[in-house]
């Protein structure tokens, strides 16, 4: 509803209808015969108003939210914009949001919120207003010159090797007492998938005997793949005496039958549950992916490969937000001691020209010479 211009009603008066105006402070009301004249005078009020003082901020968000899900964005992104466009003032008129009022309004979200978080929301509005602009329906973004303040953490907490096989002892005691979460949490630490993708896998989904599963991502392209669950025969079995009874279409994680997925919240709780019973610090399911990136770069997979299996269109986020420092440290050095312990001249020329400029430094620094830039 337009901030300038309010209606309320209609409301039944006799055999009469009322409706009440608002305008610039000023209350009037008037009747009209029925209920479909009032709403029709109603609708032409607001119109009115619309036309002569442009839209709110919470109109424009639901438009746009329109606009993005026929543009086939999915539910949880949708979900999300809206969220992080909560601060701003839903009544409050496009055009009355100033610049010095945007910077005010995301300075505020600063003293309650995580880096990441505020910075999301600040992009959303950015977005928001260049769709505007283009719709004619302001000619200025407010957001445009407000910087965003802080620096978001890359990735999130990880388990250490032995924290994570302490969580890993306890989630197989859980699961083979029936727990379906302790073993969602298996297989997600195992595969690497997206708490979503886990909580909709269903037992068509186990494909080749139990030993891959086939993930039907909805993020985007890369999302849709098929991962193997090898080396983890105990994993296998829970996994098949729990599909056992199931229908092909059935959801694996869910009780009772139940047709629509659990929340990752749910999942979240779980896991903070037993990260406190196997005394391990507390991570959130989406570290668990950035765990099996770790485990898997560490056991010599490259970040390419693990990207893939990720479900990431390249390997850069992967580097950045999912795989611990210490692994990519890990395989640097492990290459450099390939290309160090060759046993043939012209091979470790060959691999030393092949390495980074990261990892020549790290040779040169090994046998105690300065790289000179050429």
């Amino acid at each position: 509803m337009n901030q300038a211009v309010k209606v309320t009603g209609p409301y039944r008066e006799g055999d009469k209808w009322r409706l009440v105006l608002f305008e610039h402070g000023k209350r009037s009301a008037k009747l009209y015969e029925d209920r479909e004249t009032a709403e029709l005078v109603r609708g032409r009020i607001l119109d009115a108003a619309d036309a002569r003082f442009g839209r709110t901020i919470g109109q424009a968000v639901d438009e746009w939210i329109e606009f993005k899900q026929k543009s086939e964005c999915v539910e949880r992104t949708l979900r999300a914009m809206r969220e992080k466009l909560a601060f701003l003032p839903s009544d409050l008129l496009l055009l009355s949001l100033s610049q010095d009022k945007a910077e005010s309004l995301y300075l505020e979200l600063t003293t309650h919120q995580a880096a990441a978080t505020h910075h999301a929301s600040l992009k959303f509005a950015k977005a928001l207003f260049r769709w505007c602009i283009k719709k004619k329906y302001v000619e200025q973004n407010p957001f445009v010159e407000v910087q965003k303040i802080g620096k978001a953490n890359k990735g999130k907490l990880q388990l250490r090797t032995d924290e994570a096989k302490r969580l890993s002892n306890y989630l197989i005691e859980r699961a083979s007492r029936g727990d379906y979460r302790a073993l969602a949490l298996l297989v997600q630490v195992l595969l690497g998938l997206r708490s979503g993708e886990v909580l909709g896998m269903k037992k068509r989904d186990l494909d080749c005997g139990g030993t891959q599963v086939v993930v039907e991502g909805t993020k985007n392209e890369n999302a849709k793949r098929i991962v193997k669950l090898k080396d983890a025969p105990i994993v296998q079995e829970l996994l098949a005496r729990r599909i056992a009874p199931l229908a092909p279409e059935a959801l694996i994680f869910v009780p009772d039958a139940r047709t629509v997925p659990l929340s990752t919240t749910s999942l979240h709780k779980a896991l903070v549950m037993f990260c406190k019973h196997a005394g391990v610090p507390q991570v959130c399911p989406h570290s668990l992916r950035g765990l099996n990136a770790t485990l898997a770069v560490e056991a010599g997979d490259t970040c390419s490969a693990v990207a893939r299996a990720l479900g990431h269109g390249s390997d850069a986020i992967t580097r950045k937000h999912y795989i611990a420092q210490r692994a990519l440290d890990s395989a640097r050095t492990a290459r450099v001691a390939s290309a160090l312990l060759s046993t043939r001249l012209d091979g470790v020329l060959a691999t030393l020209r092949d390495l980074s400029a990261d990892e020549l430094d790290a040779v040169c620094s090994a046998v105690g010479y300065q790289r000179r830039e050429s």
